[in-house]
This record gives structure tokens, C-alpha cells and sequence, in this order.
């Protein structure tokens, strides 16, 4: 708690925090922060966590656009007047042990921890016309999920969610269709 603001970290999923946000909105002021690795460091130790066995960068790579994964579990707060939503880009180390107990997938390799190494941006939304920087500067006045897909270089599937909750924040609506596509257009002030 910071003065009258309550801020909550939230590395995991949103869907875990919405009763709790919808219970604290009415009376107080609520800054959900998200961590989003844009690099991410796999450390791997022995058994014992002595000895490092290997050290690598991660092929995956996040994007600010990976918030979208997440907003769509409270589309109701994030257009509260009490609510702001902070995304930290970061770079970090995953620290594993190489213990036997993990996953079949890392081949018992087991998740310990995760270090942040450094915060490389933050992007802060205060307000719902905030969240429309999330798409490109040069949009056609009206688009469908595939349009808006090419124009940000992104997966349709992942631009679903982004329109299904610009959608549920009343910063679209659909004008029409395309065949059986949906035609949004940005809902003016």
C-alpha cells in the first residue's frame, strides 16, 4: 500500500485476482503490475545446486502484446476509473535443478526460482483510451482479425483475444461482416 493506492504484483494469471479486484475497486485504488520476461536466462544446477551444468537464453521471447493472454480474465476492472494496469518488460534467469523431480517435458529438470536481472520498459495504463496504444499507428478505419493480424505481424488467435476485450471494454465495436468475419471500428470519444 502506498498512500491510498494498493498495488498488487501479479506474475501469474488474472484470473486468480479478479474477485479480489472487484471486492477492493469501489473504495480504493488498485495498480495491477505484470511482469513480462522479454529475455529470459535458463541456469541449470546440478542436483545438489552447487555447480551450474549449463547456462543458455531461452528461445522465447515475450512482448508487451503478451498482456493481452491475461486481460482477458478481468475485462470488467480494466475499465474501473479506480484501475491502472502496469506491465514491466524484464530480462531474468530461471533457476532449475537438475533433481529428477520436474516435468517429463524438461526431462526432470524442476523450476526453483526466477531472478530479475533487469527491468528493461514500463508501460502504464491509467485509463481505457490507454490500452489502444496496444495497436498500430496506421489502422484502416474499419478491420477485421485477420487485417489487424498482418498490419501488427501477430497470430489471428492472439488478436482475437486483443479485439474480444477492446470489445468488452467498450473501445470497439463491430460494424458489421465480411463474410463471416467481424468488422470493428474503434469507438470515438
Amino acid at each position: 500500500m502506498r498512500d491510498d493506492l494498493i498495488i498488487e504484483i501479479q506474475t501469474g494469471s488474472f484470473s486468480k485476482v479478479r474477485d479480489k479486484l472487484e471486492s477492493l475497486l469501489p473504495d480504493h485504488k488498485v495498480r495491477l503490475v505484470h511482469p513480462i520476461a522479454l529475455e529470459k536466462t535458463l541456469v541449470v544446477y546440478d542436483h545438489n545446486m552447487e555447480n551450474v551444468i549449463y547456462r543458455r537464453r531461452s528461445p522465447k521471447k515475450g512482448e508487451l502484446l503478451d498482456v493481452v493472454d491475461q486481460m482477458i480474465h478481468i475485462p470488467k476492472p480494466l475499465v474501473h476509473p479506480n484501475f491502472s494496469l502496469e506491465v514491466v518488460l524484464t530480462q531474468e534467469e530461471e533457476i532449475r535443478s537438475s533433481d529428477g523431480r520436474g516435468s517429463w517435458r524438461r526431462r526432470g529438470i524442476s523450476i526453483i526460482d526466477r531472478r530479475l536481472l533487469s527491468v528493461v520498459n514500463r508501460v502504464q495504463f491509467f485509463c481505457v483510451r490507454d490500452y489502444l496504444r496496444l495497436f498500430p499507428h496506421e489502422l484502416p478505419r474499419s478491420f477485421t482479425n485477420r487485417i489487424l493480424s498482418e498490419a501488427m505481424k501477430r497470430p489471428v488467435r492472439k488478436i482475437q483475444k486483443l479485439t474480444y476485450c477492446f470489445r468488452q471494454m467498450g473501445l470497439l465495436r463491430v460494424k458489421g461482416k465480411q463474410g463471416n468475419a467481424l468488422v470493428f471500428e474503434v469507438v470515438e470519444e
